[in-house]
């Protein structure tokens, strides 16, 4: 019965140990530490809304023109017969100088054959005179005659049939007189005829010879020595030196802010349909090159009638004076024909609006930092968007902090770690005033 006991004491006492573990050690152990969790500010670059003034700008692309060019076009037909060392592609030529000639032997004929023709006309002209000078001299004897006859059948000493005799050799006379003051007309009539066909055959002269019309620029030749040119065929090609057109294309909506405001002339004209100087705006030429950039002063000439139907753009013409005066081996070229260009129209500033850059814009918001260095997400009204700047008309205050830095995400609330973006503001200020260095 005792050993019994026993073997079941060794059971309870272990179950009696792990109670007390359960119960007990929980009382034993310290609490936890508690830890503040520190909030985190998230680093931004910031820069001080502030109004700058604008000058509008729109930028576009085009090709170079010549505001004139050349087309030599064979008048008449005939053989080359002599060709300037000039007339090559490419070489400069003055105003006045000769590049070409046609054999003029065949019209050089015709001319003579005209003037022989003048020459019979004038000698039949003297001839026809003379004789009706004699003529009207012996119908005055004629009627003389008749008016003593006439007195005398009066009187009846002569006869009826000598008196109409005398009448019928004063009608003969007459009528010779007449022929011959006919011929005289005709012959003045033939002479009208043969003075235009003596100006046409001087014009075909005249037009065996190509002088330059002015200062310009040969561009192709297409003929040789010797060829034989039809009439109405191109003969060479040139280019002005005075101007060159580049003909523009800008979006709708970037030319509005441009055109905000024009004012309209005493006849309800706008100004945008008026040449020279549609739309008061500057203009500048720019060719980029792999080095650098070389730029033109321009003016607007004229604005396209037409709005290209698939891309929706306008054309404005502006035009670049006297461009080979101004090129600089090396350093500006003279805008020859077909080079590729930017076209930038300036209106000058009125005001000055509220300036940010466009990368600060998100969806139509903005961020700002409020006095606790904490984000806050404000809805602004955009006015226009300008390369990089945007104008802002309502939602922001100049004075207050913005941030420029792209957040993701963007909680409102947030603490911010600020840095003032100086680079950032100085870009912003050239993209606001348009005053970027220029390259001579």
């Amino acid at each position: 019965m005792e050993k019994k006991w026993l073997r079941r004491s060794w059971f309870i006492l272990p179950v009696i140990v792990a109670l007390v573990f359960l119960f007990v050690a929980p009382k034993m152990k310290s609490p936890p530490v508690k830890v503040e969790v520190q909030e985190r500010a998230t680093k931004v670059r910031v820069m001080e809304a502030s109004r700058l003034p604008v000058v509008l700008r729109a930028v576009g692309y085009g090709r170079t023109q010549p505001a004139r060019t050349w087309e030599a076009v064979a008048e008449v037909a005939g053989q080359v017969a002599w060709i300037s060392e000039d007339l090559k592609g490419g070489k400069i030529i003055d105003q006045g100088t000769e590049l070409l000639r046609i054999d003029d032997a065949s019209y050089q004929l015709a001319l003579t054959q005209v003037e022989t023709q003048l020459t019979a006309l004038e000698v039949k002209d003297r001839t026809t005179r003379a004789s009706l000078d004699l003529e009207e001299r012996g119908q005055a004897l004629l009627k003389a005659d008749i008016e003593r006859k006439r007195k005398l059948r009066e009187q009846g000493t002569l006869s009826a049939s000598v008196f109409e005799e005398a009448e019928r050799s004063l009608l003969k006379g007459e009528v010779l007189v007449q022929n011959l003051k006919n011929a005289l007309a005709l012959n003045a009539a033939e002479r009208g005829v043969l003075q235009t066909q003596k100006a046409n055959a001087e014009l075909d002269l005249q037009r065996t010879r190509f002088f330059a019309p002015f200062d310009a620029r040969i561009t192709e030749r297409k003929v040789n020595h010797a060829q034989y040119a039809n009439k109405g065929q191109l003969l060479f090609s040139a280019d002005g030196l005075d101007a060159v057109e580049i003909e523009a294309r800008f979006p709708i909506g970037k030319l509005r802010p441009l055109m905000g405001g024009t004012k309209q002339g005493e006849d309800d004209t706008p100004v945008v349909n008026r040449v020279p100087g549609a739309l008061q705006l500057e203009a500048r030429v720019r060719l980029k090159t792999a080095t650098h950039s070389v730029e033109w002063d321009a003016r607007v000439d004229r604005v396209s009638g037409l709005v290209d139907p698939q891309t929706q753009t306008l054309g404005i013409v502006v035009v670049v004076d006297k461009p080979y005066e101004q090129a600089r081996p090396g350093q500006r070229p003279p805008l020859v024909r077909n080079t590729f260009v930017e076209v930038e129209l300036r209106k000058q500033p009125r005001g000055k609006p509220l300036i940010i850059p466009t990368s600060a814009l998100h969806d139509g918001k903005v961020y700002i930092l409020d006095d606790d260095s904490r984000l806050e997400i404000r809805q602004v009204k955009t006015l226009f968007i300008q390369a990089g700047a945007a104008a802002i008309g309502k939602g922001l205050e100049p004075g207050e902090t913005l941030v420029v830095s792209d957040l993701v995400p963007a909680s409102p609330g947030m603490l911010l770690a600020p840095q003032v973006d100086e680079k950032a503001m100085k870009r912003l200020k050239v993209e606001a005033t348009g005053q970027k260095a220029r390259t001579p």
